[in-house]
Parts: structure tokens; sequence; C-alpha cells
């Protein structure tokens, strides 16, 4: 039977996990890390060797017990976290710590590429915002403020394409993660001549690109050695995470979406042809299927909201998700009138404001720590509601909303999600949607699978469980989203965003 590995690199751990072609998980690794917030405003850094360690240790975990079980492993595939940008040198070795998607110190940059082009334009070209989110800004803030390391890079790679590297020495990406660098062009699936002239990007600075599900070469020997799998064993590039979920997600055709919950969020839909909002409020991106769209809108941060609450207001240790979930599931809907704004990390769509911040709104004396657990995950569902809202906006149809992420263990959660979101919303039971997406386009590949629906239905054979929304929930949820637009639109109105990162700087 042929197996394979994934290698699923997420923005606080990286996952490797043998599966079968049928989906059936054997073994599982994981590391843990964290990335760096607010050594400067806006600055978020992670070292490139924590990945690299992860990668090793994990790697060899899966090594040992393939080698104690006897199997074979008939290909490893990568998905990754999307928008980081890592210099490194001739040799792949990292000359800087790597700017993280959630890094915002590159407006100035933004605002230099919006002088050269207009926001449509880019938007038309690229299916992106010009927003620090994406990988260009960061590259040329790297060239402006690093001049010195800027002339000893030899690529710029993302997340993927660094453990890519790793695995095989070559220097690769694929179009569901160039698409997110500001240098790909969405309708070609190529990079674009006049975004590389415009950024001053040297093009021999980017990696090769790929469709998604390519066959990138084979594992070093030196890899092999430490890992003590094969000598040769395909590397496929999977796809981005969130276009990975996707396909696990069942988001083959029109009418399907998803939200995935793990750091941020990401609300996604299935297209078969680039689509584009009027103002600029959702993203067009390259499907893991080669030759596909989707349609998408990102949170920044909301699964990290809801961990960075247990880690300051639930001491419990190892109980602290249970209560805080307890407590969150006994105070009412509507959390007796506490709202949580969740944009710690500045605000993805629909708003698109890299000086957005988080709040709480609406303490009293008889707010309790319930009512604020409440606040969190009803606020994290708001904002996901918010961009379905958006996806429909376009004529997009979504009959309902698949959910996959950590937040989406919690019945709660889904419960919520469903009230906020009027629609139905399934879950299934592996909540692995990354590394499965990417399990199915590597079956493809391999031609174990003529294509990708065939895939799903062998791999993710179990029925989801379903939520329906409650009517009388989602009247109330809705007058709160009113309500939460108008809050958001009174503080960017009177520049008080802007006012208090002036202050803290």
């Amino acid at each position: 039977m042929e197996n394979i590995v994934v290698v699923d690199v997420g923005t606080s751990s990286l996952k490797a996990m043998l599966y079968t072609r049928a989906g059936h998980l054997l073994h599982a690794a994981a590391r843990p890390y964290d990335s760096e917030f607010g050594r400067k405003p806006n600055y978020v850094e992670q070292d490139p060797q924590t990945w690299r360690s992860a990668l090793f240790d994990t790697l060899k975990d899966v090594g040992d017990h393939v080698a104690v079980k006897g199997l074979d492993v008939a290909a490893i595939a990568v998905t990754s976290q999307r928008a980081s940008v890592i210099p490194v040198d001739q040799d792949g070795v990292p000359l800087h710590k790597a700017l993280m998607w959630q890094d915002k110190r590159s407006i100035p940059q933004c605002e230099a590429l919006l002088a050269e082009l207009s926001l449509d334009d880019v938007y038309q070209r690229t299916g992106l915002r010009v927003n620090p989110y994406f990988s260009a800004p960061k590259m040329m803030w790297l060239k402006a403020e690093r001049p010195q390391l800027h002339t000893q890079t030899h690529k710029l790679l993302g997340v993927q394409d660094y453990v890519a590297h790793l695995l095989t020495g070559r220097f690769v990406t694929d179009a569901s993660q160039a698409c997110r660098t500001l240098l790909m062009n969405i309708r070609t699936f190529d990079w674009d001549e006049d975004m590389i002239r415009v950024s001053g990007i040297d093009r021999d600075l980017l990696p090769d690109l790929v469709p998604p599900g390519s066959r990138v070469g084979g594992l070093t020997a030196a890899m092999a050695a430490h890992c003590g799998l094969a000598e040769g064993v395909p590397v496929i590039l999977g796809g981005g995470d969130q276009q990975c979920a996707a396909l696990a997600l069942d988001v083959l055709q029109p009418g399907a979406a998803e939200a995935n919950t793990g750091t941020g969020s990401f609300v996604i839909a299935y297209s078969d042809e680039p689509r584009f909002h009027p103002e600029c409020r959702t993203l067009c991106s390259a499907g893991a299927v080669p030759g596909t769209w989707i349609v998408e809108a990102g949170i920044f941060t909301t699964g990290l909201v809801h961990r960075w609450f247990k880690e300051q207001f639930y001491p419990e240790g190892t109980d602290a998700y249970a209560v805080m979930n307890e407590e969150a599931r006994r105070s009412p809907p509507g959390a007796k009138g506490v709202l949580l704004v969740p944009h710690f990390e500045g605000s993805a769509a629909p708003y698109w404001n890299p000086l957005a911040r988080g709040l709480f709104f609406n303490l009293t004396m008889a707010t309790t720590r319930a009512d604020m657990a409440r606040a969190v995950v009803e606020g994290i569902a708001f904002e996901i509601a918010k961009d379905v809202q958006l996806l429909e906006s376009l004529g997009v149809p979504i009959e309902s909303v698949r959910v996959a992420g950590g937040l989406t263990t919690l019945d709660l959660f889904n419960q919520i999600q469903a009230d906020a979101f009027a629609k139905p919303v399934l879950h299934y039971d592996n909540s692995e949607a990354s590394s499965l997406g990417a399990l199915m386009s590597a079956t493809v590949t391999l031609g174990l699978y003529a294509d990708h629906p065939q895939a799903f239905r062998t791999i993710v054979a179990d029925e989801p469980e379903t939520y329906l929304p409650d009517d009388a929930v989602t009247r109330r949820y809705r007058r709160i989203l009113q309500r939460k637009d108008a809050l958001y639109d009174a503080l960017d109105a009177h520049g008080i965003y802007a006012t208090f990162n002036q202050v803290l700087d």
C-alpha cells in the first residue's frame, strides 16, 4: 500500500504525518514554536531554525516509525502558511529572521507601490490588495532597510519554499504560494513582469514557479540519511495551507465554502474563473487544483486571540481550555452585551486596516470572565460571518460552510458560527484539513486517483456533523453585527487607530 508523508508547516507548529493513500493516519509527529511579537511596533518575525529543527525532528520520528513497521513511503507532500519571507544565500542558509505574514513594517513600501500603480491595477493583475500582509512589500523593505544583507541574498523564499529546499536542494515554489507575493499574475499563473519592475525586486531572486501538485525533486542523500527514509523519495508541493484545506473540505464546486480557523481564519469559496470585488475587498488566489481559483477573505488573529485570552485570564494549567470553554457555554448568546473586535494585529477583509487594534467593548461591573470568554468565540465568529457576507456580495453562491481548524473542535464555536452565518455549518471529524488536502494533491499527482473529487470521496469518507442555525439567536447576532460595524466605523472615521499607533511609536 502506498503511504505518503505530509509536512504541514503552520504558524504555531510543524507536523509530519504519515497517511495511507486512503487517508488513514498511521503516525504523526509535531513540534511547536512561536513567532516573535513586539520587538518593535508592527514587527512579527520567526527564526527559520525553528522550522529546520522541527522538520528534522519530525521526519526522524516518522522515519523511525516507518523502519520499525517495515512500511514504504511513496512521496513527501508539503503544505505551509503563506506570505512570509526568508532571504537565503546560495546554499539556502537564512540571512535574516523570517518576516512573517502578520508583519506590518512595510507600510511605507506599500505606499511606494501605490505611487506607481493604482490599487485597482495591482488588484486586477495579482488578485491581491497592496498590503503589508503580502510578500513583495516585505522584500522591498529588506532591500531598502538591509541593503548589505540584500546584496548577499541569493533567493527570497516563502516558508514552504524553504522547507522544499531543505528536502530537495531546489529553490522552487508553486502558484498557490506565489499568488500571495503580489508578484504573480493571477490570470496567467506566472510572474508578472510589471509588478517585478515596479517593486524593484530582481527576478533572479525569485524561485522557480510550478503548478501546485508538482513533483519538485527527490529527497536528498543527507536528509534521507538523517531521517531514515529512502533517498530520492519524490517531494510534491501540495499547495498553500488554505488552498489545501479547501480540497479536504470539498470546496471543489460552486456553492461550497469553507472557514478554516487556526492562528487566523480564512473564508474560501471555489471559482472556475478569476473573480474580483469592485472595492478590492476580497482576494482572488490560485487554487490547489491547477487551473482553478479561490475567492478568499481572511482575518489575521482569531485562534491566536483565543489562545491569548486563555494565557492571560485562565491560570488553571492543563485544564485551562476546558474551564474557559465551559464558562463560555454558561454565558448566554450575546455575552450579556460584551463585544470583542479581534483586530489584535490589524484587520484584513473586509476593512483592510493595518492600524486597527483589538477591543473589548461594553464592559460593566457586572461583566464576568465567562462573559468575556463567550465574547471571544462570538467575536471571532462575527468576523468570519462578515467575510461570508462579503463573498456572497460578489454573487458567489454559498449554501453551507465547511469548517476546520483547532477552534472547530468546540461544539459551542461551531454552533455560534452557524447562528452567525445563518447557514448550516459542516464539520468533518478530522480537523487536519490542510494536511489531508496536501495528501489529496499528492495522490492525484502520483496517479493513485483520477482527480481530486475521487480523492476526496476516498480520503474523506465520513459524513460531517451538521450544525443548523437557531433563528432566534441569528436575529440577535445580526443586530450585534450591525453594532460592531458601527463601532468600527466610528473609531476609524475619527482617526482613533492612527492616533493610538502614533502614541505607541
